[in-house]
Parts: structure tokens; sequence; C-alpha cells
């Protein structure tokens, strides 16, 4: 072996022999055959000394893509969006040297967001609370790109994603505390406080859920036991099975009538969603 412009080379190993003429040397061509191959490994993306050409992988993004959530109400903090396709490349993928990247798109400007692997056909983003805090309409794309390149290999198809204005009288949400428990925890009460909460009457109160899609409630949402403290403070009780698997997931309020969220209307004034975290 030796060092070529601080690049590993192979050279052919020679092995003594007699023949008739005397003493020589040849190359045990099994044993160059291996070393090649070898060369071939390490020239691969796990050297950035040795390769010198973008990868030719084909791992590609889907065309289309579905998102989850869709939206959010402005002035909601971080949240979690899920990617749904086919084709992503991420962690575990190193041998197709490619990376998908969620990227968030509104008229004023672009933005990649931190993305997470999950499969090739799952990824996790984060939508900061910077690009929540006022009402806008953004796409969302995934690009796939070969490391070094300079442009993406593919783009899919946009998902539309909505960040909406507060309805008039919607109760909003500022801060939870404790925002965040251990798996495990007994039950829990958390205090809420913002503004616009309600007791008028039992057809008009402010009622907390829990959820990982504020949009889907009737799906994706637990109603918490909520007690009205005053105009900018309630008091939601967290049930200990909600709470035995780390997760994170959205706090929202509705304003409305509690049997008729009971019956699964949530067309109620909404709140903007705070994140709440169950830590391993």
């Amino acid at each position: 072996m030796k060092y070529v412009n601080g690049s590993t080379q192979y050279a052919p190993v020679l092995i003594p022999y007699e023949g008739p003429t005397g003493v020589g040397v040849h190359m045990s061509r099994r044993l160059f055959a291996c070393l090649s191959l070898l060369t071939m490994v390490f020239a691969g993306c796990g050297s950035s000394d040795t390769r010198t050409s973008t990868p030719t992988a084909t791992t590609t993004a889907s065309s289309n893509i579905t998102i989850s959530p869709t939206s959010a109400v402005e002035g909601s903090s971080t949240l979690e969006l899920t990617i749904t396709g086919a084709g992503f490349a991420g962690e575990g993928l190193c041998a197709s040297c490619l990376n998908s990247v969620v990227v968030w798109t509104t008229p004023t400007g672009t933005d990649r967001l931190a993305t997470t692997f999950v499969s090739s056909t799952t990824l996790k983003a984060a939508v900061t609370a910077d690009l929540l805090a006022n009402a806008a309409s953004a796409q969302v794309t995934v690009e796939t790109w070969a490391e070094g390149a300079a442009s993406p290999r593919s783009v899919s198809k946009p998902a539309g994603f909505s960040v909406k204005a507060l309805a008039t009288g919607a109760p909003t949400i500022s801060a939870l505390s404790p925002p965040s428990t251990r798996v495990g925890s007994p039950e829990l009460t958390v205090t809420i406080t913002g503004a616009n909460f309600l007791n008028t009457n039992f057809m008009n109160t402010s009622v907390a859920f829990w959820t990982t899609d504020p949009n889907n409630l009737h799906d994706h949402g637990t109603m918490l036991n909520t007690t009205f403290v005053n105009g900018s403070q309630l008091s939601v009780v967290i049930p200990a099975t909600l709470m035995a698997n780390s997760t994170s997931v959205q706090i929202v309020v509705l304003n409305g009538d509690v049997m008729g969220m009971s019956d699964g209307y949530f067309g109620y004034p909404k709140s903007n969603s705070l994140t709440f975290t169950v830590a391993p």
C-alpha cells in the first residue's frame, strides 16, 4: 500500500518464485482482485478523500407527498410535521450518499426545516414558532440531494400548509406550566395561561384538548378535565394513561358548548396550540 496525493493506493503484490531461468517475481491474481475490490469499497461515500464524482445512486423523492397536520393557528409553538411519500433518503442509507430535506416556502422566502429521516416513506420536520407567528400560506416540498451537489437531484410536488388567523373571540394560549413531564408520570395538573377564556354558562365555556392534530380533534383529540380560573387562566388534568409513552402533542383550547364537543362537534372558536412533551 502507498499514498498518492493523500489518497490510499494499492500496488500489485509481488511474490518471489523460482522458475526455469532463475528467481523472479509474479503478482498473485487472486490477491490483486481482492485488493482491487477493497479499493472500490474504500473509495465509496464513506471516504471523502477518494470520491471525486457525484454518486450515481438512483433513489429519488416521491412526486407526490402528503403532510399532517395541514394547518395551524397563528401564534402556535413549534410543531412536528409528518411527511408521507416514497423514495426518501437519509440516515442508514449512506450507500446512496443521498439526503432528503423538507422545504417550507412562502411568498416572503424559503426555509429548509430540521428533518428527521424515519423511513423511505416517512419524514418528520420541525415547523418552528417563527414560521407560525402570522397568518400565511406555505408550500411544503421534499428535496433529495446527492452529497456535494450544487442542486437537488429531485423535488417533490408541493403540499399546502395554512397558518390561519385567530377567529374573532377565540381564546389564545401563551404558556403551559409545566410544559413537559416524564414517561410514567402520575396524573398531572397543568396551568394554561392566555386570554379570552370563558365560563359564561355550560354552552359557552373554555375546554382544553390534548391532540396530535389540532385540525382533527374528532379522531386525534382527547378532551381534558378543564377548570376555569379566570379569563387568563385555566387548570387542566392530564390522566396518567396519556403519559405512558414518550410523545410530543399540542394543547389547544376551544370556547363553546361542552355537550357539543362531547358529541363530536368542534367548529367553535379555537386557540393557537402549544407543545406539551412527554420525555423518555
